[in-house]
């Protein structure tokens, strides 16, 4: 499941996923991404990456959101939150790609990760 949320009037995305993922997850997240960037010009995003059951992923859905790795070009910062080491090795060269400023944080370390984001 994939859980989107915005901080009401900041370009502060939060993604929380776990479990599976479907394609109306992605839709909705994709749907919030475009609304944040009509009205911020950017994006500040959390991901939150917890237990994901790969299994409950529809290939569509696991097709759309390699895709959304376009979104990484309008992202002004990315925390990533997990316990998992490759989580880390992946996002931090994802990043220097991407050029977007990039930090991981272990899942106890959340509220320090959101703190980073919102720092002007």
């Amino acid at each position: 499941m994939l859980e989107t949320t915005v901080q009401p009037g900041t370009n502060i995305v939060t993604i929380d996923y776990r479990g599976g993922l479907t394609v109306e997850d992605e839709q909705r997240m994709r749907q919030v991404l475009d609304e944040v960037l009509r009205d911020h010009g950017d994006l500040r995003v959390l991901a939150v990456l917890g237990s994901i059951d790969v299994s409950a992923v529809e290939p569509k859905a696991a097709w759309m959101d390699m895709k959304a790795a376009g979104y990484l070009k309008r992202m002004d910062r990315l925390a990533v939150v997990s316990d998992a080491a490759w989580v880390s090795k992946l996002i931090e060269s994802t990043a220097e790609l991407a050029h977007v400023s990039v930090r991981t944080f272990p899942a106890d370390q959340h509220n320090s990760a959101l703190a980073w984001i919102a720092q002007a």
